[in-house]
């Protein structure tokens, strides 16, 4: 459903670069569209993992086992 709406809206936002009159306008309206396509994608992939959302410090030595 969520990336259903942004695509939506990407497609809507293509549309009123297409009739924008002004190069400003036009350019804000596509700027809007790559981000909503942006959105939309992210909305489509799956969840990282827990596991994948932090960065794994390497493990210390035990104290006594210095060499």
């Amino acid at each position: 459903m969520e990336q259903t709406y942004w695509l939506g809206r990407k497609r809507a936002s293509a549309a009123n670069a297409r009739a924008a009159t002004s190069a400003e306008a036009r350019l804000a309206h596509l700027d809007l569209a790559g981000r909503y396509a942006v959105l939309a994608a992210l909305s489509a992939a799956p969840p990282p993992e827990p596991a994948r959302l932090g960065l794994e410090l390497p493990r210390k030595a035990p104290a006594g086992d210095e060499r």
